[in-house]
Parts: C-alpha cells; structure tokens; sequence
C-alpha cells in the first residue's frame, strides 16, 4: 500500500507558529497532535502488495488490511474528520472576534480542507492497496500455471476421508451433501452437512485452468453409506461423471475409492476402488481438523458479517434466515470450546444459507470468457425424496416429542408481546424439520425456549419477575464473560488501536445494568443494545451479544409490565 503523506498544513507545530497570544480556546492542537500518532503508527508496508512475494504473504496481507479497516484505519480516518471538524469550529469563532489576525483564519481554514483531503486520499489509498494484493494473487496464480498448492489439496483430501468417515459410522447427525466441480478434463468432489461457495471456490482452485466450470449440487439429495461404499443418492449426476471423479481423486489426491451413485428410479453405477481402513478414516478426521485455524475461522466469519447483519435485519420478511444469529453465536461457543471443525462445518451451513436460491455462477475470467454453468435441483425433474439413513427416525422422534410438549407455549407465545421474536425461530424449526435437519431444528428450539414464557402474562408476579431476572444476570454474565476475554486478547496485541478497542468493550459491560428494577431501565437497555453503533462494532469484534440479550431483556419488560 502506498504511503499517504500526512501534509506539513496537518502538524500541530506549523499551527503553533501561527497561533496568536489571544485567540478562542480550541482543542485543535491536541487533535492534530493525535492524527500525527495515528499516521506514524500505521504499518504502511503490511498492505505494499510490491512487497510481498508469495501467495501466503499476499493473503496475509489482505487479511491485515480487511483487520486495520476496521480498527487502525477507521480511526485514523475518524481522526481526520474530527480534526476537520475542531478546525471549522475555530474559524467560525476567529471570524466573529475581530482581534485574531486574519491568517490564522486562514490556516483553519486551510487544515479543515486539508484534513478532509487527506481522509479522502486514505480511503482511496485502500482501495488501491485491495486491487493491488487481488492483481498479485491474479499473477501469482497465472505465475503458478497447472500447479495446485500442495497444502489445499491435502486438507481436501482430509475433509473428504472425515466426511466418508462420518457417513460410513452411519450416526450423521443430519444428511451429508455433496457438490461437484466439473472442469473441461476432470471432475472433483467435495462432501459436507452443507456445500456451497466455500466448497466451489476450493474444487476450482484445485482443477486450474480448466474453465468453464459446470458446478452440480442437489441440496435435496443426500450422501450415504451402502453396499460397503460411500454412495450419492441423486438423479443429478450425469452418467459417467462419478468416473471422473473417482479417477480425479486417485490421480490427484492419491485415494483410490469405491464410489456407488443410486438414482430414484434404483438404477445404480459403481466405479472402482478400495474400502478405507478405520485408521485411515480416524487419522484423516484428526488432519482434517488440524488444519483449521483460529485465525481461518475468524477470516470466513469476517467475511460473511454483512451478509449476517443483513439477513437479521431480514429474518421478518424470510423466516429461514432466522437460523443465522443462533448458528453464528453457536459458532462463537465452538471456538471457545476450541471445536474448530465444527465452527467450520457451521460456517459452511451459514453461507449457504445466506446464498438462499441464488444460483448464479461466477464468470470464470482468468480461465475462460465463457461464464460457468451451475446445475441445481431447481433444474431436476420431480422424484421421490432419497431413501433416509440410519438413525433419521430416532431423531425425528426425539426432536417430534420435544416440539409436542413445546406446542401449548408456542401457540401462547405467539399471541403475546414476543410474537415478532418468536415467529422467525419458529417457522424456522418448521422449515428445517421440513426437509429432515432435525439437529438444526433443535438448535433453533434451544433458541426459542427462552422466549415461550413471554408470550403469556399468567405468569405473572414476582415469581416471574424473579425468573425473568435471573434469565437477564445469567444472560449478562456470560456476555460481560466473553466481552472480557475479548478485551484481554485485544490488549495483549498491542495494536495501535487496542486502547480505544477496550474503551468500548469496556463501556459496553458498565452500561449492561446488573440489576434493571424498572420498567424505564429496561426500555432504555433494550433501546440502547438495539441502536447503539458501539454495541454493533462490539458485536462485530467478539461475538453476537445483542440477540441473547434483548431475549432477555424482553422476558423481563414482560414481567415486570405484567
């Protein structure tokens, strides 16, 4: 990234040269003083892409870019501005006080424009710098030519054998999907409890210049064990494809196995291969999820808040989407917990979710002009639904007995206060046992419970306040908890912008009232964690603390308004 020069109108010694023995009281120094100490600290040369010479280096680049836009650079940019701000202020006082001389008058004027210049040549500069690292990725790639890196393919490989492994225990928690990359010579094969964009873009990258792509998911389909082989239950496999695959996979990834394809209507191919070992399939789970870091998790997440902030805003209108905030706090817990594998597999889920039914496929630029063909289910002619695997009826009636004794509530709840919070969750459980994700299904109903109370003032009294209350402690505690390890980790960086970062969680866990005993008190919580800009970058930050709060928070306006 090019330097942006701090100009010599923007030092706070040029002002001092000027400033005259009486003049209006400003704080225009000390702004100017702290825009120079945000300049000095930023670390240009991480985002220089003419620096940086592999494609790790450059992905590392652009992650510390995508880092400082949200912490060093937003504040040096929001320091311009106030320093634009402090020096029109001054102006507008020098002018009304006759006694300052006239060329300070114009230095406030000249700093005001300057600093306003100097924000914009900032945002500008990133831009820059994000084309930059995207063109040497590009060339990096072009430089590479047929060669895949060795670490992509051996973490497919990996998530592939986990994947076959879970399927061949035959004790998946929900159905196993499949998606296939087909490119001009070979075809490649991604397995997961939900694929999408993340699988696509990792099957082109390892089929290099092989555009266009033709891309054949079937999210009605199902992926199961049968005849002692991992067998894709679909009538969207084009016959013979499963050959290439198979072939892909031995040629490539060095697995030789026995794939089966069941249509609809029984017909069956088989190709080839071996039965993997239990110690194959066990280590390859252990590999699978070694290779995920923090780091790559935080990444993926980072990448999809606007589209999470998004689909909350949206959960009314499209009561799928109301999954994504359970989902993403789940995911905040699983890396807590250290489960780095199942965030990922998570993250999968939540990116399909927010791609919905959109199909549309990326123009394959670099490769070829022809745009790629994405084949879905959309395009399947009607068949019956794949045969279940074993264990779907046990958790189908564990997951039917615990909506039944849920029913009385829901209905209640839906006539009561809470109604607009308790019926995205609820359509949702609607929508996931629809189509068998019953594991998903009770996720949103671990959700949804807290809430059913709500619905009903029969409850009323001190005993319900008392247990909205102690829903509002428990709920608080665990987020002042994860807001406080945040904090903890962000001093720790030493980052230019750490000290402000644990301001505002600092400030966030002071205003969360331990004890709110007014009606007042919990009208103004619930406004503030609603609107507040600084509870959104918290959220952002750490992890979703809004949702669970505001839950709370609405359990207890009920109670004590009762």
């Amino acid at each position: 990234m090019a330097h942006v020069n701090l100009p010599s109108t923007l030092s706070v010694a040029q002002w001092e040269k000027l400033k005259a023995p009486k003049t209006p009281a400003t704080k225009l120094p000390d702004e100017l003083k702290q825009l120079t100490k945000l300049h000095l600290a930023l670390k240009w040369d991480d985002f220089d892409a003419a620096r940086l010479k592999t494609a790790d280096d450059i992905e590392a680049g652009q992650d510390k870019l995508r880092a400082a836009e949200k912490a060093a650079i937003k504040a040096l940019r929001s320091q311009a501005e106030t320093v634009a701000a402090a020096a029109a202020d001054y102006e507008t006082k020098a002018k009304a006080d006759k006694s300052v001389p006239k060329d300070l008058v114009a230095a406030a004027n000249a700093i005001a424009k300057a600093a306003r210049l100097y924000a914009a040549e900032v945002a500008e500069a990133v831009d820059a710098a994000h084309q930059a690292l995207q063109d040497k990725a590009g060339k990096l790639q072009a430089d590479k030519g047929d060669e895949v890196d060795p670490k992509q393919l051996q973490q497919l490989k990996a998530k592939l054998l986990a994947a076959m492994a879970t399927v061949r225990k035959q004790q998946s928690p929900r159905p196993m999907r499949f998606l296939i990359v087909r490119g001009k010579v070979n075809a490649a094969l991604a397995l997961a409890y939900a694929v999408g964009t993340a699988q696509e873009k990792q099957l082109k990258a390892c089929l290099p210049n092989e555009g266009p792509y033709k891309v054949i998911k079937d999210k009605t389909a199902e992926v199961i064990w049968e005849q002692k082989a991992v067998t894709l239950v679909s009538d969207r496999v084009p016959a013979g494809l499963l050959k290439k695959v198979q072939l892909w996979m031995k040629k490539t990834l060095k697995l030789n196995v026995r794939l089966r394809l069941r249509a609809s209507s029984g017909e069956v191919e088989e190709t080839e291969g071996e039965d993997l070992s239990e110690s194959d399939l066990k280590t390859a789970t252990e590999q699978a999820r070694q290779g995920i870091t923090k780091q790559a998790v935080a990444a993926r997440l980072a990448g999809l808040q606007a589209g999470i902030q998004a689909a909350v805003q949206a959960a009314k209108a499209a009561p799928a989407k109301s999954e994504i905030p359970a989902l993403v706090t789940q995911v905040a817990k699983l890396v807590g917990a250290g489960s780095l594998g199942e965030a990922d597999e998570l993250i999968d889920e939540i990116e399909v979710l927010l791609e919905g039914d959109s199909h549309e496929a990326d123009n394959d630029s670099e490769t070829d002009n022809e745009a790629d063909e994405v084949e879905t289910t959309e395009d399947a002619p009607a068949r019956p639904a794949p045969k279940a695997a074993p264990g779907d009826d046990e958790g189908r009636a564990a997951f039917t007995r615990r909506l039944s004794a849920l029913q009385a509530r829901i209905k209640q709840a839906l006539a009561g206060a809470s109604a607009a919070r308790v019926k995205p969750l609820s359509d949702g459980v609607t929508q996931a046992a629809k189509v068998g994700r019953y594991a998903d299904a009770n996720r949103l109903l671990d959700a949804l419970e807290p809430l059913l109370d709500q619905g009903s003032k029969a409850g009323g009294g001190e005993a319900a306040r008392a247990q909205a209350l102690e829903a509002w402690k428990t709920r608080r505690a665990a987020a002042v908890s994860s807001l406080k390890a945040v904090a903890t980790q962000v001093a720790a960086a030493k980052h230019a912008s750490s000290a402000k970062a644990v301001i505002e969680l600092q400030a966030v866990i002071k205003n969360l009232t331990p004890e709110p005993a007014s009606l007042q008190q919990v009208k103004d919580l619930q406004r503030w964690l609603a609107d507040d800009d600084v509870v959104t970058d918290v959220c952002e930050l750490a992890e979703d603390i809004r949702t669970p709060l505001l839950g709370a928070l609405d359990q207890l306006h009920d109670a004590i308004a009762a």
